[in-house]
């Protein structure tokens, strides 16, 4: 049975998981984190997407975004995917880096995006890699903390 996509473009973000395929750890490594870092600004600064939450996890991510004017949700995502896989090289050659499937939940609130954002937030913590958010480097929590270690610029939700 086919997926049913809950795609809405009235909704105020998307939160969108995808994993690399069959879980293998392809973004382990510092440089293929840093590929993912570099697509996303990419896609934010060309109008692609209103950032407003990532982290990057060893076999897979999530994103919170607005998709652009003159993207959507899909091309969006199909985008980065091709891009980052194509340029991904901890991946056997000739392979894609993502499944081909990914969730995307549509947030309709800015109540309902806060609570997404401190969910995504907190997956290193789950997965226990770190003892507390804030210690993960590759993710957005930088940004809401205004700690310095933001690598990558987000766009707010709360004053747009």
């Amino acid at each position: 049975m086919p997926r049913v996509r809950h795609f809405d473009e009235k909704a105020v973000a998307f939160h969108v998981t995808t994993r690399t395929a069959n879980g293998a750890f392809y973004m382990a490594s510092v440089a293929e984190k840093q590929a993912l870092l570099l697509a996303l600004d990419f896609y934010r600064r060309r109008g692609d997407c209103a950032l407003y939450g990532y982290v990057i996890m060893a076999n897979h991510v999530h994103i919170v975004v607005r998709p652009g004017p003159n993207s959507g949700l899909p091309r969006f995502v199909d985008g980065f995917k091709t891009w980052t896989s194509r340029h991904n090289t901890a991946k056997p050659a000739g392979t894609s880096l993502w499944e081909r499937r990914y969730d995307d939940n549509a947030i309709s609130t800015l109540a309902e995006l806060r609570d997404v954002l401190q969910y995504i937030h907190n997956n290193p913590v789950r997965a226990k890699i770190v003892a507390t958010a804030q210690e993960y480097a590759w993710s957005s929590i930088h940004n809401y903390l205004a700690d310095g270690q933001s690598m990558i610029e987000i766009d707010t939700p709360w004053t747009q």
